[in-house]
């Protein structure tokens, strides 16, 4: 395995899964603008954990970070769920979801956070696009119903709390966790591969994906 002294990673020809010609989108004028991300895959719930951890004090934000999403969404996007979840690691039509932590969730902090948060949340996770809306229609019934916004927040806490970990049980029997970081730059390149070569389970990888809006 390859330690994070290491400074030459493996990286993904990105024109073998794009069909671009190699052209980054630094160019002004550019059709092909790429970012730059490393992906790693984890054998558990608290090293995904751990490394997000350092990964935050190391300075990446929340929406540089996202998930495989579940199965479901998997089989709806590629029509099928490959056996082993690192088969789509450089696959740029693998759907994702963002990462929510746990204290995004407030599990049992429904009332005290209140109906809107969750809301977000479950914007977020893209499961209402996912779910074709069961979500919101779950707490708009719950709202005809006279639900208070605490009532309604505790239930869609423990919801998302599901959707959140749902995907995360699933690839666990596939193979792991995968998780893809928008490094930028070469220094921040460094800095994630290091921190995740320290908890994933085999070396991480870097690729160019099309950013999202380029033609």
């Amino acid at each position: 395995m390859i330690e994070s002294r290491d400074q030459n990673p493996t990286t993904i020809d990105s024109s073998a899964w794009t069909g671009d010609s190699g052209t980054t989108g630094t160019d002004a004028g550019s059709t092909n603008a790429t970012v730059r991300e490393a992906v790693a895959v984890f054998d558990s719930r608290d090293a995904l954990q751990n490394a997000i951890d350092d990964l935050t004090l190391a300075g990446f934000q929340r929406h540089e970070l996202s998930l495989l999403a579940n199965d479901e969404t998997i089989r709806e996007r590629l029509g099928d769920v490959p056996r082993d979840v690192g088969s789509l690691a450089h696959d740029p039509d693998a759907p994702r979801q963002a990462y929510i932590s746990p204290e995004d969730i407030g599990s049992g902090q429904g009332a005290a956070v209140g109906f809107p948060a969750y809301v977000g949340a479950i914007i977020a996770t893209g499961a209402v696009l996912a779910t074709g809306g069961t979500a919101l229609a779950a707490a708009a019934a719950a709202a005809a119903a006279g639900v208070g916004s605490g009532a309604a927040g505790s239930f869609l806490s423990q919801w998302i709390t599901d959707k959140r970990n749902e995907p995360m049980l699933q690839h666990l029997d596939k193979g792991g966790i995968l998780l893809w970081v928008n490094v930028g730059d070469a220094a921040r390149e460094r800095i994630a591969l290091e921190i995740l070569n320290r908890h994933a389970i085999r070396p991480a990888e870097v690729h160019d994906v099309r950013q999202t809006g380029s033609m």
